[in-house]
């Protein structure tokens, strides 16, 4: 397998046609015809369908597609630190990130990265599930949630502080509580079956699952129709709080968090300047003081 050729295979998939791509890299089309067959016999898969007319990437084409470029994208950014020149960000960004999450802090953000990176395409993925880094071939991975051990480098973007909340109508209807042991006189509205809530002060306590939900989104949208107390991150409810839909409950008996919000990427000697411009970016938004605690 040699440079040409991956460069090659990704003008392909980028243009669409062998032809075209061949004459970008001043390439005969027979002579890249030639390669792109020698390259599918190597790797043992084929890497486009084609017909008289198109050429389009293979299901196998697809998944090897963000590894070239990753592999393209390594040596460039080698190259450029052997001969001491300073490689600007470029390429294309594969990022994954909780969907609420992004599409409160992140998204509003890009235009502004953008004009900083304009040589940077984002191929973004919102999802709260878990997603490997590795096997999906991301380059940046932000996630909400407990570190664990891993494999990856790991840098924390802000601190997850969660509260109980609840709604000024459902209070106005049930009464405040004033301790945690009084979370059983009312309704809750827990996240799956998370009903056992832990208080910096030692206590635990079962709460009642009145109501029990998937989505952190909808979780939110039902305690401030009033249908209980829950426990919300302060950077999900923080608009809730400023406009007093939601209001926080027994603020003198603070939760045990143990989540953060993390910035995860595979651990390579090399991080590309892509990389390296979104992390300085987002540590840049994010700290001293996340936006959310302004």
């Amino acid at each position: 397998m040699d440079i040409l050729s991956l460069r090659l295979f990704l003008r392909i998939a980028a243009l669409g046609g062998v032809t075209a791509a061949a004459q970008d890299l001043s390439l005969s089309p027979a002579s890249a015809s030639a390669r792109l067959v020698k390259l599918e016999e190597t790797l043992g898969i084929r890497l486009f369908n084609r017909t008289t007319r198109s050429v389009s990437l293979t299901t196998d084409g697809e998944a090897f597609l963000p590894y070239a470029q990753q592999i393209i994208e390594t040596l460039e950014t080698g190259l450029s630190a052997v001969k001491g020149q300073g490689a600007e960000a470029e390429g294309l960004l594969r990022i994954t990130m909780p969907g609420s999450f992004g599409r409160m802090y992140i998204i509003p953000a890009l235009a502004e990265f953008h004009a900083r990176h304009p040589l940077v395409s984002l191929d973004l993925r919102l999802s709260d599930a878990v997603l490997d880094v590795v096997e999906g071939a991301y380059d940046l991975i932000i996630r909400n949630a407990p570190l664990v051990d891993s494999s990856l480098i790991v840098r924390k973007l802000a601190s997850d502080r969660r509260i109980l909340v609840a709604s000024p109508t459902y209070l106005e209807r049930h009464g405040t509580p004033s301790r945690p042991e009084e979370l059983a006189e009312h309704k809750c509205v827990s996240l799956a079956d998370a009903t056992r809530w832990t208080f910096e002060n030692g206590q635990t306590v079962s709460v009642p699952q009145s109501f029990a939900i998937d989505d952190g989104e909808a979780l939110r949208q039902m305690l401030e129709l009033g249908l209980g107390i829950g426990i919300k991150s302060v950077w999900n409810a923080s608009e809730s709080l400023k406009s007093g839909l939601l209001v926080e409950v027994m603020p003198e008996f603070p939760l045990v968090t143990n989540s953060a919000i993390w910035l995860l990427y595979p651990s390579r000697r090399i991080i590309p300047p892509k990389v390296h411009a979104m992390i300085d970016f987002l540590l840049e938004r994010f700290r001293p003081v996340p936006p959310w605690e302004c």
